[in-house]
């Protein structure tokens, strides 16, 4: 892994990076802005030229889709555009994710860390000035505002920000947690909160899907409001990369909340039309009044909070972790929830504000995780001890299991001292034996004097000793011939 600490160490004393180093953080800083800048200058020449432009204010263009990509309104003819799409942002932060994973690792100092954070955020925010400059420059040919210069690099940082903070969590992942030292329950509950966040998610694209479908002719009736193949193409490039937003807005709506497009609301309980952009994607929205099978949509948060539930209990080792991992899940998908609302929605000029109710988001995504998550984690873990898949019962069977070992034991010693017993059986028939005359072929064992042949031993000065007891044996053993 292509990782800081894979260079040589730091001279004594020595404040700044080497040179290995410097070129390391180059590429976490502008690598990332870089590729986007090309990949932006790419569609906007195209864009420009399939529409037979002149090319006017094509650096303030640039400048305005590069600040889009990072979720900066833009202010247009005199109308402001903040509902920006999610696909390229999500794209953005995966980039950079990825390239300050490469950069650190489990061993990877403070100090490493901290460059790289730097790194990460420091070559954004440059190219940030560098963008606002640019749209400054080209508004006085085309009718484009610039932006807030505070919200501009509030907005950068936050989306570098997540990036970088996702990169260093997956480079020193095992050891990350060690530093944070955080209770084995909370540590557990990312996992499950992200289950459930992901399970949300596919029930919004399931609805999504399923509305498009329904909704075909409204679809291909504004496709064709494109008035002709580049219009199609646009209006269709545009509907892809807004579908998350639209998205995160069906799975608010799935979990009791709202979605609207300026007057136009639509819930499972309720729907009010109002005008809308002509956008394809927005197709999705119900032509109808609700109908009265809609609130079976509610099954997806439940079955949310149910995986939640299960996850928790199946990383948790006793029945009051499973039940505070699962809480704590419950607020991770509440703020993750809220956060992704706030950047899905926004206003669009006249159309007035486009998106969710966040808020309410939250609360109902936190009321069915933790309703149906604790519970569905409770009976888990009750089962799971039941069973005894984690062994959790084994803490309070340590009385049974020591008195078990007390029996064996005592058990032990009747084996032990039975062997004695053997012994002097065998004692008594070694003694036997030898009242019989074939003791003479005791003589043999002087074979023991061969030891001293390693003469740098001091054992050899013994063997006289045992050659005398073989002698005293012998003459003891005389009289009992003579007696028989």
């Amino acid at each position: 892994m292509t990782s800081l600490l894979d260079r040589e160490p730091h001279a004594h004393g020595r404040f700044g990076p080497s040179p290995d180093e410097a070129r390391m953080l180059l590429q976490v800083a502008f690598r990332p802005v870089g590729t986007l800048l090309a990949l932006v200058t790419a569609v906007v020449l195209v864009t420009l030229v399939s529409a037979n432009s002149d090319l006017t204010g094509t650096f303030g263009a640039l400048a305005a889709v590069w600040l889009a990509v990072h979720q900066v309104p833009l202010g247009i003819a005199g109308a402001t555009l903040s509902v920006l799409p999610l696909l390229a942002t999500a794209l953005l932060v995966r980039a950079v994710a990825t390239i300050v994973a490469k950069s650190v690792d489990e061993s990877s100092t403070r100090r490493d860390i901290a460059w790289v954070v730097g790194a990460g955020l420091a070559g954004p925010l440059a190219m940030s000035a560098v963008m606002l400059a640019m749209i400054h420059d080209a508004s006085t040919v085309i009718a484009l505002s610039t932006p807030d210069a505070l919200a501009t690099f509030g907005w950068v940082l936050l989306v570098h920000g997540i990036g970088v903070l996702i990169g260093c969590i997956r480079g020193t992942w095992p050891s990350v947690i060690r530093l944070v030292d955080l209770p084995p329950w909370l540590a557990a509950s990312f996992a499950p909160a992200a289950r459930a966040a992901a399970v949300l998610l596919a029930g919004g694209s399931v609805l999504v899907v399923a509305s498009l479908i329904m909704s075909t002719s409204t679809l291909g009736t504004l496709i064709d409001s494109g008035g002709g193949i580049g219009g199609a193409l646009g209006l269709t490039a545009v509907s892809v990369l807004y579908l998350p937003n639209v998205v995160v807005a069906a799975a608010a709506v799935v979990t009791g909340s709202a979605a609207h497009v300026g007057a136009a609301t639509v819930s499972l309980f309720d729907t009010v039309g109002g005008e809308m952009p002509a956008v394809p994607v927005l197709a999705v929205m119900p032509e109808s009044v609700a109908q009265a099978w809609w609130p079976v949509m509610l099954v997806v948060p439940a079955l949310a909070a149910a995986v939640l539930g299960r996850a928790a209990a199946r990383a948790t080792t006793s029945l009051g972790d499973a039940l505070r991992s699962a809480a704590a899940a419950s607020v991770l998908v509440s703020v993750g929830c809220v956060v992704i609302g706030v950047l899905a929605g926004g206003t669009v000029g006249t159309f007035g504000h486009l998106g969710l109710d966040a808020p309410l988001f939250g609360v109902t995504a936190f009321a069915w995780s933790v309703v149906v998550g604790t519970g569905v984690a409770a009976v888990v873990a009750y089962r799971m001890r039941r069973h005894d898949e984690h062994g959790w019962d084994r803490d309070h069977d340590d009385d049974d299991h020591e008195t078990g070992s007390d029996a064996v034991t005592l058990a032990e010693p009747a084996a032990l001292t039975a062997a004695p017993a053997v012994a002097e059986d065998s004692a008594d028939i070694v003694d036997a034996e030898a009242d019989t005359p074939e003791t003479p072929a005791a003589p043999e064992t002087p074979a023991a004097p061969e030891t001293p042949a390693t003469p740098e031993t001091p054992a050899a000065p013994e063997t006289p000793e045992s050659a005398d007891d073989v002698v005293d044996a012998e003459i003891v053993e005389l009289p009992t011939d003579g007696k028989a």
